[in-house]
């Protein structure tokens, strides 16, 4: 803490402009045009950018701004990237939440050593950064809402069943490609399971504290027997992190929420944000979409058949299935951290940056809670523990 505090004080005071392949800007004013030289036209004989375009966008759990860059002819010939964003960690908070939980290398990690061997939607990446002892951090990527028109979902956004199975391809396709791959541990930028990611989290930001604030922040919206039963669903958390850890372990985007999918202008469905890329099992992903991906007549009615319809694209993409029975179990059995990602979302104290507006906490929190109620995911869980027994 005191560590990034002196160096974001320091920032402050001596302002810094970035020049060189190794500098990691976190403000707009830190750009330059030597430096975007520098990390878009590598390996381009004589390229070089001509000129560029910086604006602010937002501010959360990272800084967020987008760059339209121009190049003189053999960067044009070469067909560089023109729209870019950018993801930063500009301030302490961020810093201090990214760097505890863990997760400043996965996004930079996935856009270089993965990014490029899958076919599926999500942005491109050009190129990323990390300065552990400072906690700056940059990750460039393609600006989709420019380049492909695409517009960003919240819990208000209508999602239809075939718009989750082009969701659920996707995710088929990366869990597939990466089944049981034993070299997924050789990248240090892999070494979290969803146990240790939450695990830096509740020791950081107080994750059994803060879930009660956020309860009571938004307690219109959870069901009365899913707030009587906090402490048994904490603990039982608990145990369901640990069984991501059992049987074949995959790539796993890591915060699959509709937050961070996008609808491109012909319709594709895609995941942005690849901050809490990991290893663990398949189920963690799925239920995570699906819970907060849906209204809750929606996932009623669809979440069984768009199970099996996950099942069977995880098979075609060289993945092994399990049987329905015990996959629908597991299912069951992940739909606790949705919930209490979001509570913590909602109970933030005041030096965790703010992830999400309150309409997006809350409806994320209506949808997770009514799933942990309707698919009695804690006797799913303590059903898990009986048998070992």
């Amino acid at each position: 803490m005191a560590r990034y505090g002196g160096h974001v004080l320091r920032e402050q005071l001596v302002r810094h402009r970035a020049t060189g392949p190794t500098d990691i800007p976190v403000r707009t004013g830190e750009v330059t045009r030597e430096w975007l030289t520098a990390v878009l036209c590598t390996g381009i004989p004589d390229a070089a950018v001509r000129a560029y375009a910086v604006a602010d966008v937002s501010s959360g759990t990272s800084t967020r701004w987008r760059a339209t860059v121009s190049y003189n002819d053999a960067g044009r010939d070469a067909a560089l990237p023109t729209e870019l964003f950018a993801k930063t960690t500009r301030s302490w908070t961020q810093r201090l939440l990214l760097g505890l939980a863990d997760v400043l290398t996965g996004e930079p990690g996935f856009y270089r050593h993965l990014r490029p061997h899958l076919e599926i939607e999500t942005p491109y990446g050009y190129h990323g950064a990390v300065d552990p002892a400072s906690g700056r951090s940059i990750v460039l990527i393609e600006d989709v809402a420019t380049t492909r028109q695409a517009t960003f979902c919240t819990p208000q956004t209508p999602i239809s069943r075939a718009e989750l199975e082009d969701l659920l391809t996707g995710m088929a396709t990366w869990h597939g490609r990466h089944w049981n791959d034993p070299g997924l541990a050789r990248h240090p930028f892999l070494h979290q399971t969803p146990r240790t990611f939450v695990g830096n989290l509740a020791r950081f930001a107080q994750l059994r504290r803060r879930g009660r604030v956020g309860v009571q922040r938004a307690r219109t919206v959870i069901p009365d027997p899913v707030v009587a039963r906090y402490e048994d669903l904490y603990l039982a958390l608990w145990r369901s992190l640990e069984l991501t850890t059992e049987g074949p372990l995959t790539l796993l985007h890591g915060d699959p929420h509709i937050g961070n999918v996008y609808r491109t202008g012909d319709g594709r469905m895609g995941f942005a944000d690849w901050q809490v890329v990991m290893r663990g099992s398949w189920a963690y992903d799925v239920a995570y979409t699906i819970v907060t991906g849906l209204s809750v007549d929606d996932r009623r009615r669809w979440e069984r058949d768009l199970l099996g319809f996950y099942l069977g694209r995880l098979g075609a993409a060289g993945g092994t299935a399990p049987d329905f029975d015990d996959a629908w179990l597991a299912y069951r059995q992940q739909t606790l951290w949705p919930y209490f990602g979001w509570l913590l979302s909602t109970g933030r104290s005041a030096i965790q940056p703010r992830f999400q507006p309150a309409s997006t906490n809350f409806g994320m929190l209506e949808r997770t809670s009514n799933a942990i109620l309707d698919l009695d995911a804690l006797g799913a869980v303590r059903g898990a523990i009986r048998r070992e027994r």
